[in-house]
């Protein structure tokens, strides 16, 4: 599921990881699952979609939040370079709300930045 307001439920979470995506083929790379949701997506493999990508009309950053979004059992936020997203991040690691482990601010270009973490279990009232 993609997270939203992730600035102001950053205390949601746990486990953080950064998954740095170089592009498509790194995003889809030997995963079923994302394999899976791409097929029913799109009624086509990722391999067919690739040989023609006239066929896929989204950006690959829209196809990738589309899928994320359908995985249940992980939370996601995705940034790319000096987007709201990354801006954020950036704000969060300065204001130390969060240590990413790396500079967040000086990340590559051209890639794709997912983070990937857990929702904390809330006690039942």
């Amino acid at each position: 599921m993609i997270v939203k307001n992730f600035h102001t439920n950053c205390k949601l979470y746990k486990n953080f990881q950064i998954w740095d995506v170089s592009g498509m083929d790194d995003f889809m790379s030997d995963n079923p699952v994302l394999n899976e949701i791409f097929l029913n997506d799109y009624k086509m493999t990722y391999v067919e979609a690739k040989a023609d990508p006239s066929r896929i009309k989204d950006s690959n950053l829209k196809v990738m939040n589309d899928m994320l979004d359908q995985i249940g059992d992980k939370h996601f936020y995705i940034f790319t370079w000096h987007d709201d997203n990354h801006a954020e991040v950036v704000r969060m690691q300065e204001l130390k709300v969060m240590n990413w482990g790396i500079d967040i601010s000086n990340v590559e270009k051209d890639h794709v930045y997912i983070v990937m973490m857990d929702k904390i279990e809330q006690p039942m009232a």
